[in-house]
């Protein structure tokens, strides 16, 4: 009898040890937690990187993404130790949130939403507000912007002009505070629209702003460094307006190459040692593009980022094998059925759960698939040469709006 039992046992054993292979999609590494969740599994893998980017399809309009990204915020700051939050969105306003904080003044929820921006004015990231608020006022989390473009309704557009205009002296001061709102206001007109002279004004105002910031004390200006930084991203925003014999939007890749290496640029102003979690689109945090057809010459900001923080760095893609999605407060759009060849259309066989994740060795495993987590189309490449991992929802929905 004992012999019998000990025999059930054994077939248990292997049963359940089976069970958890097959659930795992036979990766060795996740044998030691079948109880784990795919968050767990993200957690695991992110959590001993210095620098983790949380991606997302490029239409920012993906809701169950933006919850998993929320509810992995979190725990990689409450958890392993993140201490900077950095987010696809104007640095002109997280410039001005650090100066209030610095300074004792009270940020506020709205300030931090107005920041973050119109993309993710949504439900699903509204927990995350006052989250991460509560960590920047406890000096826990650094707070920044990557972008060098100007949010709508935010203090980029709206006070910012005049905060920088102080630095100049006598008629300069109004002349140019006329000629940067009439920008950040877009007060052009059909008979008389942005051109090369509005250009040439703004450029040479943010020369005289940062030769007056230059010479400013850090006694008479104890920000002088966050309006610099302002003044900098400021000039590489209108850099792309103006290129010698190169038509405005004529080379679309070396325009979205240039604001790659804006973001990069700010990045490395606000990380300096932290820890940082990015939130962007994957098309920017991806590890190499170069193999993607129809971006080739493609250079993200991750691919940037790699060459100091090499394996330290991990990016983490999302994508869907059916759904729907919204970009802004545009209507739903449906996501077509992924394929049963597709990556997406595999994701699921023989598991009944929700998402699945796949790491950069099960990517590889893959080799050269059809897949789409750079937007709603599928695109046949070497996902793990792009990223290092990904999250599969078998059904994603439109983020609500606020």
């Amino acid at each position: 009898m004992r012999r019998r039992a000990v025999a059930a046992a054994l077939v248990a054993l292997v049963s359940a040890c089976a069970s958890m292979v097959f659930a795992t999609g036979g990766d060795p590494a996740r044998r030691g937690a079948p109880a784990a969740t795919d968050m767990d599994l993200v957690v695991r893998d992110v959590c001993g990187k210095s620098v983790a980017f949380l991606g997302e399809a490029p239409m920012h309009g993906y809701g169950k993404t933006i919850e998993f990204k929320v509810e992995l915020v979190r725990r990689l700051i409450d958890e392993c130790h993140y201490n900077a939050f950095v987010i696809e969105s104007g640095t002109y306003d997280f410039l001005n949130i650090q100066k209030a904080l610095s300074s004792g003044r009270p940020v506020t929820p709205a300030m931090l939403s107005a920041a973050i921006g119109g993309l993710w004015a949504n439900r699903e990231m509204e927990p995350l507000i006052p989250f991460l608020l509560e960590k920047a006022q406890q000096g826990i989390v650094t707070l920044g912007g990557l972008d060098d473009q100007l949010g709508r309704g935010t203090y980029a557009q709206l006070q910012m002009p005049a905060d920088l205009v102080a630095y100049l002296p006598g008629e300069a001061k109004p002349r140019c505070l006329a000629v940067l709102q009439k920008h950040t206001l877009w007060q052009y007109t059909d008979d008389a629209p942005y051109g090369a002279q509005d250009h040439a004004r703004i450029v040479d105002c943010l020369d005289r702003i940062g030769d007056g910031i230059a010479t400013t004390s850090v006694r008479e200006a104890p920000f002088r460094d966050l309006d610099l930084a302002a003044v900098a991203s400021l000039k590489r925003l209108f850099a792309r307006d103006v290129r010698e014999g190169v038509p405005p939007g004529a080379d679309v890749t070396q325009d979205l190459n240039d604001r790659d290496h804006s973001m990069f640029l700010n990045f490395r102003w606000w990380i300096s040692t932290r820890k940082a979690i990015v939130w962007t689109a994957t098309n920017h945090a991806a590890v190499d593009l170069s193999g993607v057809p129809g971006q080739e010459r493609r250079t993200s900001l991750g691919a940037q980022v790699r060459e100091t923080f090499k394996d330290t760095a991990f990016t983490l893609g999302f994508s869907a094998a059916s759904g729907s999605y919204a970009m802004g407060r545009q209507p739903a759009r449906a996501l077509s059925v992924a394929p049963a060849a597709s990556l997406e259309g595999r994701a699921f066989i023989g598991t009944d759960a929700d998402t699945r994740y796949f790491t950069r060795r099960e990517l590889r495993g893959l080799g050269r698939i059809a897949a789409r987590p750079l937007g709603a189309t599928f695109t046949t490449a070497a996902w793990d040469r792009v990223l290092d991992g990904l999250i599969v929802f078998r059904e994603e929905h439109p983020p609500v709006a606020k």
